[in-house]
Parts: C-alpha cells; structure tokens; sequence
C-alpha cells in the first residue's frame, strides 16, 4: 500500500493497524517514495542490541547522556551561532 506523508500523519493508527497485520506501506511525498514501514518479526532484535551483543556499543535501556567533554567548535563563538548562520 501506498501513502502521502500528510495521510499518514492524519490515519497513522489505522496504518499502524495494517502494517501490524503484515502489510508494508510505502510513504511518499509528492509521489516520491521516502520511507517504507514495514511489519517487525517476533525474533527481530532492534540494530542497536546487535551492537551491544557484538561489543560495538553499549546501552543501559536508558536515555543517551551525551559526552563528557563536547568537541570544539572552531572559528565559531557557540552552537547557536552556527544555527543562526546555518539560517540565512
């Protein structure tokens, strides 16, 4: 099945209901497919756990924390003025 992203957005719950039920639903955006949902297996572990079995990762099951020590910016003054100039 196929939606527009507005649709979805105004239906999810009975989209939701369907891809449940096995059907894949293919989102557009001004016909252009950019996401597809699709039904999750039962044995069907999140890539996140993956990592954590491979020791790649590790997650506690709770929010991320962020870093210690944030990287430098250089040539900027702070974050928001990069936002702002990113803007114009």
């Amino acid at each position: 099945m196929q939606a527009g992203i507005r649709e979805v957005k105004n239906r999810f719950s009975e989209y939701l209901r369907r891809v449940k039920q096995g059907e894949i639903l293919l989102i557009t955006e001004r016909n252009v497919p950019v996401a597809k949902l699709i039904p999750v297996q039962r044995d069907e572990q999140l890539p996140v756990l993956t990592l954590v079995e491979q020791g790649i990762a590790s997650w506690s099951r709770g929010k991320p924390q962020g870093i210690a020590a944030p990287p430098a910016v250089r040539g900027a003054t702070s974050i928001g003025s990069l936002v702002a100039e990113d803007r114009r």
